[in-house]
């Protein structure tokens, strides 16, 4: 039909030309439109469905003891609008075998116990304060990785273009009054590897290799000894970040550590070896009516 029109040629050349211009827009990518942050608005609530499940085996004197360890949960994260967040478990439930079967804790301990954090635009996440739970409680809800590394950190330019590689690292370094200390090391390694469309909206797909290091101290609950644990590993993983809305849709992550606590306090130093591997799903849940 545009062939039999006056100026039939150009008509058709206009076409094309928007035509193109259409397509470019709807494949380009989402960075090259706007900067990537997170949203943290004053008074939103976010909550997301996890699945961790780990397995592994401790390898002691009297042979090798192999557990398993799960955790169906809702995180819920209410925002301030400022880098302030309050975080919390809404849902819990913990199934433990093996070595870790008399290790389960009450989830009662942890529900809606309030975990205070400090939030930066790019998912940088650090804990201000932790509630005080109980021993097992407190494994439980430090299952690695926890809420410092809930979100992937976004690049420092704002860039989400396909192809686009970043690296961060993290650190955790504490202790209580009970004698414990902390120390956790993350390097990670992202890059944007594709589009996706999710429920007709569009996230940019963030592949994730990450470097993991964790040391810790604990003194012994009525025993005159000191545990001190040294794990080592990596861990892969996807993630979907809704850019224009900013917001983590989803993350899937799996990782393996090994390493060995070192029980001291008696004649001769203890060792024993340690090896986990873990599988972990965060998914966005819908918003409560």
């Amino acid at each position: 039909m545009i062939a039999h029109m006056p100026g039939g040629r150009l008509g058709l050349a206009v076409a094309l030309s928007l035509a193109g211009v259409i397509a470019a827009a709807s494949l380009a990518p989402l960075a090259a439109q706007e900067a990537a942050v997170y949203v943290r608005a004053a008074g939103d609530t976010l909550r997301y469905r996890n699945i961790t499940k780990m397995d592994g085996t401790v390898h002691g004197a009297a042979g090798d003891s192999p557990f398993t360890l799960s955790r169906d949960a809702v995180f819920a994260f209410a925002f301030s609008g400022t880098e302030a967040v309050t975080a919390w478990y809404d849902a819990l439930a913990i199934e433990a075998s093996g070595a870790l079967g008399g290790q389960k804790p009450n989830p009662d301990a942890l529900l809606h116990a309030p975990f205070r954090l400090h939030m930066e635009p790019n998912g940088r996440v650090a804990t201000v304060k932790a509630p005080e739970l109980p021993r097992t409680a407190r494994l439980i809800a430090e299952l690695p990785p926890g809420f410092d590394d809930f979100f992937p950190r976004l690049p420092s330019t704002g860039t989400l273009s396909i192809g686009t590689t970043w690296t961060d690292t993290s650190t955790r370094n504490e202790n209580d009054s009970t004698g414990r200390r902390i120390y956790m090391r993350r390097i990670s390694h992202y890059k944007v590897t594709g589009d996706s469309i999710v429920g007709g909206r569009r996230a940019a797909v963030v592949s994730q290799h990450t470097d993991v290091r964790i040391n810790s101290t604990t003194p012994m609950q009525q025993q005159p000894y000191v545990a001190e644990l040294a794990l080592s590993g990596d861990e892969d993983g996807v993630a979907l970040f809704f850019v224009t809305e900013g917001r983590l849709f989803s993350r899937d992550r799996k990782g393996d550590l090994h390493g060995a606590i070192t029980y001291k306090g008696g004649d001769e130093p203890l060792v024993v070896d340690q090896n986990y591997h873990y599988r972990r799903s965060d998914t966005l849940e819908a918003p409560k009516p």
